[in-house]
């Protein structure tokens, strides 16, 4: 019984490592493009006509930031999965855990703006139209900007601060592949130098965001095979 307990868990595990890579690099990009769309900064930089957008598809994005719940829950997941299977100083590993179900909170508040405030105001705004309520218009940025800030900068740098202080545990662990260590250490410092430049210097965060992005991945795909291959089912 406590055999079979035990290979639930590291499949339960392998589960949240694979769900992570999958929600967050694959389902996370198709939603921002395909469903929230002319409804973000990145594609529409003009505020009211980002206003008007979620105004007339307010069904469509609000049903895009219910998706988001999953990325931002399987996010903080991986760094358990991962992380209780690596050896080294054990409160570093709990820290790192520790640091990102904060992130999870952190984006969740975000996560909640962009579902619940965002698209009253945006059909306030965009009742207003063809002289738009200037007092609406600041007000509509200031919570896009909040929103934003919490998920992009927020809860993103909270995600990357846990993955380098899971780094430790992932050298210490003897039998983790250094290729997969080495990685994630270029993977999450990738992610730190994103997360200052979407603070000092936005305009040049894209391609820094899109490869780790690319790297999180093979990251957590790698470390749910690891962890597989070390605790075989018999």
């Amino acid at each position: 019984m406590a055999a079979n307990t035990r290979r639930n868990a590291v499949y339960l595990d392998v589960f949240g490592l694979f769900l992570a890579g999958f929600n967050n690099t694959i389902l996370a990009l198709l939603v921002a493009v395909f469903v929230h769309g002319p409804g973000t900064t990145a594609s529409q930089p003009d505020l009211l006509q980002r206003a008007i957008w979620i105004a007339e598809h307010a069904s469509r994005w609000k049903a895009g930031w219910i998706f988001w719940f999953a990325p931002t829950l399987s996010f903080s997941w991986s760094y358990y999965a991962l992380g209780r299977h690596l050896n080294g100083a054990k409160q570093w590993r709990n820290l790192a855990i520790g640091v990102a179900v904060i992130a999870a909170a952190v984006d969740v508040v975000g996560v909640l703006l962009n579902f619940t405030v965002l698209p009253e105001l945006a059909q306030q705004l965009a009742g207003t139209v063809p002289s738009p309520d200037p007092t609406l218009r600041v007000v509509f940025l200031s919570v896009e900007k909040m929103a934003n800030n919490l998920t992009n900068i927020g809860g993103f740098g909270l995600y990357s601060l846990a993955g380098i202080l899971l780094l430790p545990s992932a050298f210490a662990t003897m039998d983790l592949p250094r290729p997969l260590a080495w990685l994630g250490v270029a993977e999450w410092t990738i992610s730190i130098v994103a997360t200052i430049l979407l603070v000092v210097a936005p305009a040049l965060s894209a391609i820094p965001l899109v490869i780790s992005f690319l790297l999180y991945a093979p990251w957590v795909w790698g470390g749910g095979l690891w962890v597989l291959r070390r605790k075989p089912v018999s």
